[in-house]
């Protein structure tokens, strides 16, 4: 009785659903419909539309046009967009009367656009107007117009009835749409069927809207926008008509569904006499083999062929079942195993280790390393979660790596806070396990705090180098501009002193050159700093000194300069061991450092300077790139001032960099004190915290050397005596300026571009006494061209002059040993002085 009952709602569940989907199958197919016939409507109208666009661009842009206004006769128009009543092109003057159309007036008729209220607009510019009604037929139309200047206008009259017509025999297709075109401004621009009814009205007026047409009628549309205008084709579907035909085809297909479903009742009540019952049989006896502990493999169900197959396979499978079973065991002891030893690993392991959730950060699990390393008792690491083993800043971060990451996340970076607030840089290793039947990520730590520092000092190092690198090769073409600058000055103060005794105007001249000098010579000043900062400058001979002594020397400079409201302490050691260095860029040193502690304390303070002695050991030297073991002095200047941040301590030894206002520091003070203390052989650092003050230290090598050598003195300059100078210099304005120093000092000078020309001067001058060469020349340097000469001329003289720094020098050409080189920019004294110690060595000594 159910099982009858359970058909005939089913039945009728089954014939309601097929009637309402009938019903939506009827209005989708509708709506496909309309939407065809609306995007091929709009694209017919369009190309229409753009069609007579163009024809009436072309009539307006037409060179004969002109002659249509002359002589009308010769007028030849014709206008056909598919039918006769299509529409109609004309040309007008701009009183409107006509000159030609393609639907010729009749005879004697008037224009019927004279006056008309568009003509003025359609003077001036191109105008598209509609719908509006077509003065000669009354109907409904679109305007097209283009104005051809001075003479009148082109224009086309499109009958938008027409036009709708068209579209609705061509693609109204057997359901008969509607076609309803509107404007961007709501106006019905035509409707088909019926236009001349509708065209130009309002759509608020009609019924248009929610599913029905202007008339009221129940409609399924769809729409398509006309390409070039704001007009939109609606295709209507009659709602009505598409239901009947679904109706229709439901009610033929009911019979065939009732007899599909008695046949189905007859079929369902025969299954559940021959499969139903035996079913229900063998499912009792799979349930008493399932808690039977001695089943034998045997299961015998009476019933058709298949069951009895069925209660066959049924036996294999817990045949099967049992031997799985056996295999999971086997393999779940494994696991408890593999487990162990897992934990054991995790527990000895001498890195930090945790477990932690995957869901919500939580630590579950942490190793005896982890415990030590963070400094928090193992309960409290069980009761963070991993965001809580950062810093706050870090936390979002570090929870979106967590996140994103894979099921092996290899060596991640990331800082890490321990109990007592130390913050350091760790690598964690991860990947996905498993841990008490809870998915978790198993974080190995590999702390690189102290590597990460020795990389940055090491980049930092580099980075200097690199700038000082560069800083030596700028400095070559400071030092030829100021070597032309400061000697052409040089010798014209010279020359006009003289007169500038008697003559106001040459002594303000006279004036004025001295101060070009001036400033020359601190750009000199300037460039030596950069070349200081590089390492790479001619210093002056190391001499071997007493560090005590002079800082000793510098006290009371540095009392006069930094005021009364500093405060200078100087604690030196007595275990003072010598050094080797120039006591004078020491005091440079000295100085600088003093000038920048003061401008820390703008308000006062104390700065202390010390010394004392240190052995650097392979551990020290290891954490300090380029720094070597051995015994130092160490030279300290602390201030008490404002100290610098992180950021600006990094930046320290940059050149150019300075946290000073604009205008009252160059930033290469600190620049300077390094090149000086790295070319020294030492090792320069600066310690400093906001608010803490600044200590800057200086290790400088002790020697086992005990003499000072003394300074070479240098010779007078007696001028020459006629002696033959081959100059080279492929600088013209430079070898210019030279040549004229050394003849006005009484040298015979032969002036050589090239080098190609120094040799026509050595082959057609044997009278030649010295070389004065660049070193660094285009065609050939000077050393390859003093050893070319010299094997003609073994023993002539050679000095070398250069405005690259020695560095550089050694990596583009090899200087011999005891000779004579001139940084340039030399000065006059510098050359005239250097000239005799090369002619006669035995009278003066060679500065190497």
């Amino acid at each position: 009785m159910w099982l009858l009952v359970l058909f005939t709602v089913t039945a009728g569940i089954a014939g309601w659903s097929g009637w309402a989907q009938a019903d939506r199958d009827a209005i989708a197919s509708a709506r496909q419909d309309a939407g065809f016939g609306a995007g091929k409507a709009a694209e017919q109208i369009g190309h229409s539309l753009a069609v007579v666009r163009s024809t009436v661009d072309g009539l307006a842009s037409n060179p004969g046009i002109g002659q249509l206004f002359v002589d009308p006769s010769a007028c030849r128009l014709a206008f056909n967009l598919g039918g006769a009543d299509d529409g109609h092109l004309d040309v007008l003057r701009l009183d409107g009367t006509m000159v030609c159309s393609s639907q010729p007036l009749p005879a004697g008729a008037a224009s019927p656009y004279v006056g008309a209220s568009w003509l003025g607009d359609a003077a001036r510019a191109s105008t598209i107007t509609g719908p509006t009604v077509d003065g000669r037929t009354g109907r409904s139309a679109l305007l097209i117009t283009v104005p051809v200047p001075g003479l009148g206008v082109a224009a086309a009259f499109v009958d938008l009835g027409s036009l709708a017509a068209t579209a609705g025999e061509l693609f109204g297709g057997a359901r008969g749409l509607e076609l309803l075109v509107t404007a961007g401004n709501g106006v019905i621009v035509t409707r088909w069927p019926d236009p001349g009814r509708w065209a130009g009205k309002p759509l608020r007026d009609s019924r248009f809207g929610s599913g029905t047409d202007v008339e009221g009628r129940r409609r399924v549309y769809a729409r398509a926008g006309i390409e070039g205008t704001d007009w939109v084709v609606f295709a209507g579907a009659d709602r009505a008509q598409a239901l009947a035909l679904a109706h229709r085809l439901a009610r033929r297909q009911a019979p065939i569904a009732a007899a599909g479903l008695l046949a189905g009742l007859l079929a369902t009540w025969l299954v559940y006499r021959s499969i139903t019952r035996p079913i229900g049989r063998l499912r009792a006896a799979v349930r008493r083999a399932s808690t039977s502990t001695g089943f034998d493999g045997t299961m015998s169900v009476a019933g058709p062929r298949e069951i009895s197959d069925l209660s066959t396979e049924f036996s294999n499978l817990l045949i099967a079942v049992d031997h799985e079973l056996v295999e999971r065991r086997r393999a779940e002891d494994t696991a408890r195993e593999h487990e162990r030893n897992y934990r054991q690993m995790f527990d000895a392991s001498p890195f930090p280790m945790y477990l932690f959730d995957t869901h919500d950060l939580t630590i579950v699990a942490v190793n005896d390393a982890a415990v030590r390393y963070y400094g928090h008792a193992r309960e409290e690491l069980l009761a963070m979660s991993v965001t809580g083993l950062c810093p706050k800043d870090d936390a979002a971060a570090v929870e979106q790596a967590i996140r994103a990451a894979g099921p092996v996340d290899r060596a991640h970076r990331q800082r890490n806070l321990k109990r007592d607030g130390t913050v350091t840089e760790v690598d964690v290793t991860s990947h996905i396990t498993s841990f008490n039947g809870r998915k978790v990520r198993c974080a190995v730590i590999d702390d690189v705090t102290e590597r990460e520092h020795l990389d940055r000092r090491l980049r930092q190092s580099e980075r200097l180098e690199s700038l000082g690198q560069l800083a030596g090769g700028v400095a070559h073409d400071f030092n030829n501009l100021l070597g032309i600058i400061n000697g052409y000055a040089s010798m014209s103060a010279a020359d006009v002193e003289p007169m500038a005794v008697t003559n106001p105007a040459l002594r303000e001249l006279h004036h004025d050159l001295l101060e070009i000098v001036a400033a020359g010579d601190r750009a000199a000043g300037l460039t030596r700093q950069l070349l200081a900062f590089a390492r790479a400058d001619a210093v002056t001979e190391l001499r071997v000194l007493d560090l005590n002594t002079v800082v000793a020397g510098v006290e009371k400079l540095l009392r006069r300069t930094l005021g009364e409201d500093i405060t200078l302490i100087t604690e030196l050691t007595d275990d003072s061991r010598p050094i080797k260095a120039d006591a004078g860029r020491l005091e440079q040193v000295l100085v600088n450092l003093a000038v920048n502690a003061r401008d820390a304390m703008p308000t006062g303070g104390t700065l202390t300077i010390d010394t004392d002695m240190i052995t650097v050991d392979a551990h020290y030297a290891a954490h300090h790139p380029g720094l070597h073991t051995g015994r130092y002095a160490r030279l300290r200047v602390s201030d008490t001032g404002e100290g610098m941040s992180k950021a600006t301590l990094e930046r320290a030894f940059e050149p150019f960099f300075t946290t000073k206002p604009k205008g009252h520091g160059t930033g290469l003070g600190l620049a300077t004190i390094y090149g000086i203390i790295t070319q020294f052989g030492g090792h320069a650092q600066i310690y400093s915290e906001p608010g803490h003050g600044t200590t800057f230290a200086a290790l400088l090598p002790v020697t086992e050397e005990t003499t000072d050598r003394g300074e070479p003195t240098p010779g007078d300059d007696p001028g020459g005596a006629g002696e033959t100078i081959l100059l080279v210099e492929d600088n013209d304005s430079l070898r210019a300026l030279t040549e004229r120093i050394l003849d006005r000092h009484g040298y015979t000078v032969l002036s050589a571009a090239t080098v190609d020309e120094a040799r026509s001067f050595v082959a057609t001058h044997p009278a030649i006494e010295l070389l004065l060469t660049d070193v660094v020349m285009p065609d050939l340097h000077g050393p390859a061209l003093a050893a070319e000469i010299h094997r003609e001329r073994p023993g002539l003289p050679v000095i070398y002059m250069s405005g690259y720094a020695e560095s550089i020098l050694a990596a583009r050409s090899a200087l011999p040993d005891d000779v004579i080189l001139l940084h340039k920019p030399v000065s006059a004294r510098d050359l005239l002085a250097a000239i005799p110690r090369s002619l006669h060595p035995t009278a003066a000594t060679a500065r190497r």
